[in-house]
């Protein structure tokens, strides 16, 4: 009962930071519309699991979306929401890897803010695979049980997101203008 507590207050404030930012954006409808294709994938991919564990997610390309286009705040505290709403509602694992795994994704909403479009192409692709290298480096250091777990992820969400963010990101946020 203790962990389903957790889980409804981190829901709620993920709810009351997202209803903060939604209440200063101009861009209101694409912002929901990420936020709502996010919750969605993560809805799915909880009962898939064969592909939850192959790296399919939308957090990071989101986070940089949100940070580019939106600004480098807005690009952190979106990060640190949804990367908590995601991982509840995905029924994802939770412990210890999330010491490393919360500072990384505010920081990549952070730096996606202050880079801007120059993020979308080999620095992005840079970012997501430092990301996962660095996760792998801090799961085998302090979680070696999980490692065998996560390296599978750590290779299919390079090359999902890489791919992903070197097709579409630039034309998506030139559309979000």
């Amino acid at each position: 009962m203790m962990r389903l507590d957790w889980k409804i207050y981190a829901i709620g404030l993920g709810v009351l930071m997202l209803s903060i930012m939604v209440f200063f954006l101009q861009k209101v409808f694409f912002f929901l519309a990420i936020v709502l294709a996010t919750i969605l994938l993560a809805v799915v991919l909880r009962f898939s699991y064969p592909i939850k564990y192959l790296g399919v997610e939308l957090i990071t390309l989101s986070t940089m979306l949100v940070g580019v286009s939106y600004g480098p705040i807005l690009g952190g505290i979106y990060a640190f929401t949804m990367l908590l709403v995601h991982l509840v509602v995905g029924d994802y694992y939770i412990g210890p890897y999330l010491m490393w795994l919360i500072p990384e994704y505010v920081v990549l909403g952070i730096l996606s803010g202050i880079l801007g479009t120059s993020i979308i192409g080999p620095i992005g692709v840079f970012f997501i695979v430092s990301m996962n290298l660095l996760n792998l480096f801090f799961t085998f250091v302090g979680e070696p049980e999980r490692f065998s777990k996560e390296l599978p992820f750590a290779i299919g969400n390079s090359v999902i997101n890489s791919a992903i963010l070197l097709k579409f990101l630039s034309s998506v946020v030139n559309f979000i203008g």
